[in-house]
């Protein structure tokens, strides 16, 4: 590296890399924070239907499962400064694509009238006998 790219470098700030725990949430199943976040942009990790107390999931039904993990979001959001209307991105991992149009249904309520960019992926399998699961990207607002 030349002398003059040491010099620039040295004048950019690396933001911080931020971990953010969400007390209403329930605790992650792992060695790994609810969310994280550089700069204003907020990485939430992958949240199913588990009760908060429990840690279990709160219904074998998928209607119920999306509904608490959207819940569950709000809360990892909330604990970063965010809001589901501040989601720019978001992943569904679904163990049944015939579960596709029960989870979208509950999906676009609880996000309405915001729609941010989606994949949606079926998976093998996920941990506790959860039917989906999701992570989103957003952005804090100032």
């Amino acid at each position: 590296m030349d002398r003059a790219t040491r010099i620039l470098l040295k004048g950019i700030a690396m933001p911080e890399i931020k971990l953010h725990t969400a007390p209403d949430a329930p605790n992650p199943p792992g060695p790994f924070s609810h969310a994280s976040s550089v700069g204003e942009w907020v990485f939430s990790s992958g949240m199913g239907g588990l009760d908060p107390k429990t840690g279990q999931v709160v219904s074998d039904d998928v209607i119920e499962q999306t509904e608490q993990a959207i819940t569950n979001t709000e809360h990892i959001l909330a604990a970063a400064g965010c809001t589901l209307q501040d989601v720019a991105k978001v992943v569904l991992y679904l163990t049944d694509m015939q579960d596709y149009p029960r989870v979208n249904a509950v999906y676009e309520k609880r996000f309405a009238p915001h729609k941010p960019a989606r994949t949606c992926v079926a998976v093998s399998g996920l941990p506790v006998r959860e039917r989906m699961k999701l992570d989103t990207v957003a952005i804090r607002r100032k």
